[in-house]
Order: structure tokens, then sequence, then C-alpha cells
């Protein structure tokens, strides 16, 4: 199956979408106004330290303080995906730190090295920890740990054991910890040697700067979204990657000829008329992304509903009928498991997770259907832990957050309700009209392109992206008229020739 990574660039955001055949698989979005601090390494000071918590809130110059707990700064944090290693001597299978030994790590006024494990949300500041790690391709390295290990997602034991044995042979002369990532898997010693190289040069970098930068300050910045993309997910059953934007296709091949010579060759430019999006087919299926219910093929669907504390999620049978309930009911439930996992990738959901399956009597079924939501949810790359099912249809599960998610990025509080339900936000509105009148001047090659909107979009338009439509004026030579409708709802508009 032709498997493909769609790059779509514009000058308020990057989108990325992971495309399998013709179905949409996982999909991220960043934008400048929103930048992630996840990755970054910072040299802050401690601002105040709470033994109730077990916690130190630390300035790194960035707004709201981060929170440093206790046990993120005695053993490394697994918010990094996959940092999972293995051995008697773990750090993981060490005592519960007491809130109180905290008191012995931190003081107010001291200087501390930090990275930012989980970004800002909602009220809560940046999760930090002084565990830094250099992600690379393969490996992470732990330049303040001393112990090495496997992502547990490496299931094979023979593979294991050769990784193991190519980590001992680096660990003589290296005086960090290291991880392998599960792209590690089937790479050679001299892979690993050239990119252990590259991170140790990286990390005395960041301590040369670090010397002398003055706290508060950002010594280290993580790689932007399509960075992170390639060197996350980009494997060898990637067919080809696609950019849009002939000045981030130049960026991504020089990073490409400095860590990942392999993926040249599969990095092409996209150079039709057609939205890149829209060429796949899968602009619809972002759209959807927003909303609550979800059909699945058989003819029945799934509610999500997110919460305050929660994220709830309910499988219901609609228009799907067998003679016996119970072969309705373990149908309709098989596919949506596998739904429900793409959907909480897709949408990035994190925290707690409650599923509720159609009821079904006989255990075997019940055990079966387990085992596939297991396996469907194998492709995320976030850190997912499932309580077994309960007699009533009900897996609880929990799954990494690290950054806000495609709907907090998207949507904001809907003025229209008080609150209780969420409408997209001006920006957003603003791209998808842009987005719009591009479509439309490619189509028609019209002289004057008038777009009728709402009040704050078309003031978020003439202010914000005048520069975007004076290039777009520039470019199809035509003039864009914006019209201001204060009656309009914000999530309508129309576009005229």
């Amino acid at each position: 199956m032709q498997k493909e990574i769609l790059i779509n660039v514009e000058s308020q955001e990057i989108r990325v979408a992971v495309v399998e055949g013709s179905r949409l698989e996982s999909y991220y979005v960043e934008r400048p106004s929103q930048e992630t601090l996840v990755g970054n390494v910072y040299k802050g000071i401690v601002k105040s330290v709470v033994s109730g918590i077990g916690a130190a809130f630390v300035d790194i110059g960035h707004g709201k303080n981060g929170f440093l707990y206790v046990s993120d700064m005695l053993s490394p944090s697994h918010e990094f995906d996959l940092l999972e290693e293995e051995g008697k001597a773990s750090p993981a299978r060490r005592a519960r730190p007491r809130p109180s030994e905290i008191n012995k790590l931190a003081k107010e006024k001291q200087e501390v090295l930090v990275q930012v494990v989980k970004d800002t949300i909602g009220n809560k500041g940046p999760r930090l920890t002084t565990h830094v790690g250099i992600p690379g391709r393969f490996t992470v390295l732990m330049p303040f740990d001393r112990h090495m290990g496997v992502s547990k997602k490496v299931s094979d034991r023979a593979e294991r054991n050769r990784l193991h044995k190519i980590l001992k042979k680096l660990f003589s002369g290296l005086k960090m910890g290291i991880i392998v990532r599960t792209a590690g898997s089937g790479k050679s010693e001299g892979d690993f040697r050239r990119e252990i190289r590259y991170s140790t040069a990286l990390w005395r970098t960041i301590q040369k700067i670090s010397s002398k930068a003055k706290a508060p300050s950002l010594i280290h910045e993580e790689y932007g979204l399509t960075y992170r993309i390639l060197r996350d997910i980009f494997s060898e059953d990637v067919t080809r990657v696609l950019v849009d934007s002939r000045t981030e296709y130049k960026k991504l091949r020089q990073f490409a000829n400095n860590l990942m010579p392999s993926m040249k060759r599969k990095l092409m430019l996209y150079r039709e008329r057609v939205n890149l999006f829209d060429s796949r087919g899968i602009e619809k299926e972002i759209e959807g992304l927003y909303g609550k219910k979800v059909g699945i093929k058989c003819g029945g669907y799934i509610v999500i509903e997110e919460t305050e504390g929660l994220i709830a999620i309910d499988v219901n049978s609609g228009s799907f009928s067998r003679k016996h309930i119970e072969d309705t009911a373990f149908k309709v439930n098989c596919e949506a498991a596998a739904e429900i996992a793409r959907q909480i990738r897709l949408r990035d959901i994190g925290g707690i997770v409650v599923i509720d399956f159609i009821d079904m009597a006989q255990h075997g079924r019940r055990r079966e259907l387990f085992d596939i939501l297991i396996n469907a949810v194998k492709k995320d790359k976030a850190k997912i832990q499932i309580l077994r099912m309960s007699e009533f249809g009900i897996v609880q599960m929990t799954r990494q957050r690290i950054r806000r998610g495609v709907r907090k990025v998207s949507y904001q509080n809907c003025p229209y309700c008080s609150g209780r339900g969420s409408v997209k936000s001006v920006t957003t509105m603003s791209i998808e009209v842009l987005r719009a009148i591009k479509k439309e001047l490619e189509r028609s090659r019209a002289k004057e392109i008038r777009s009728y909107v709402h009040s704050d979009v078309a003031n978020y338009l003439l202010n914000e992206d005048r520069p975007s439509i004076t290039k777009m004026e520039s470019e199809h030579r035509a003039r864009i008229v914006i019209i201001a409708e204060p009656d309009l709802h914000i999530e309508r508009f129309k576009v005229q020739r």
C-alpha cells in the first residue's frame, strides 16, 4: 500500500498529513502564532519551591513559569516518546519520591538547565525536566544519565539482543545514557555511531552556550514541525514525501542531506495547481476531525465528547442490524475499535479516555474486541496505557499529552453560547477564506474577487494577513476586496467574482 507524507506550507500555518492508500492516518498542524516549546532547552531560575506538591516553579523567560516535579529531577522523564529503558538498575523502577525531597534538589534563585516535555495547556505552565534528551532519528542521547535501553516497541527478542550488543560497544566510550528508538530497529552499528557523533556535538554546543548565557534564556530550540515529522515518522515504507513550498523543499533537502540521505530520493516538490490536500481527497476528512459524530462502514457510528476532565467515546449501532443482537454488537464494536484508535491519533487526544462499547454477553468476544483495540493503537507514537475491558464493555485508557490537540489549535470558545461549545477561531477562518480566494483565482482567472466575511475575520484579514493578500494580488494580477458582514456567522463566508 502506498504511503505518503504530504506537507502543505502556508504563511499562517503548516499542515502535515500521513496518507496510506487514500486513507488519512496521521495529521499535524502548527502555527507561528502558537509555537510549541516541547524539546526546547532553557537556562532557568527557580522562582519558588512548593514541598507540598513536590515541585519547583522555574522562570524560563517565556510567560508562565515552568513546572518541575521532583520525579523529573530524580529520574528521566517518560513524557518523551519511547524513553523506555530496561534492566534492574532502571530509574523507572525506583520508589516513588516523597514531595519533600524537592527541598534538597531545588532552591530559590538557583539556576538550572531544563528541557520542556509538555506544552502550556490551559492554566498550567510548561512541564520541565532536568534530564535533557537529545532526540535523533534512531536514538535519544541522555547527557545526564548513564543507563542504556531499547524502545519497548521493538518487540522481537533477537533484534533487541542485537541492539543491546551494539549499545554495549558504543557505551564503553560514551559517558552518557543512550536509548534506541523504534526507528533504530534493523540499523547498523555505523548508523548509530554517525548519529551519536552528531548528537554529542550538538550537546557540546548546548553546554558552551549555556555556560555564557544569562538566565532565564533559550539555549537550544527544537526543530520545527516538518523537520520533526521527517526525523520521527519517515521510514523505509514511505513511498514519497510531497512538499508544496519550494522554500521548505530546499530546506528539507539540506536537512535530509545532513541527517537522512536515504530520504532525498523520496522527497519531491509538488507543482500542480490543485491544492495538495485536495488532490488526495483528504481536505474534507480533515474538516470532519472537528465533528463529534464519526460514521463507520457498517452503518454504526461513534460519538466523541471532550470534557474538562476526560474524553468520553460512545459506540452506537445506528442503522446496522443483524438477526442476533450479539452479532450486531460484535460487528459494530470491532469496526468502532479500529476507528476510535485512528480518531484519537488524528485528533491528538490526550489525557483520560473512556470508551463505552455496545454490551456483549460473551466473554470470548469481549476479549477478541479488546485485542483488536490493542493492535489498533500500536500505530500511535504517543505513550498509551489501557485497562482491561469491564463486563459492561467499558475501556479506560490514558494517552500521553504533549502538545495542544488539533481541535484546540483550530478552535476557540464560542461567543454565541457562552463557552458551552466552540467555533473556528478567527485565524482559522482567515486561512480558509484566503484558501478559497486562491482557488477561485486559479479557477476563473478573475480580475477582481470579493469576499464577504464576519467583521472579526475581515479585521484580521485586512491587518494581520494584509501581506498575504498583497502577495496573492501580485501573483494573480487581480484585486481582492474584503467586505465585513457583522450579521454573518463567524464560520460562514462568500467568495464572488
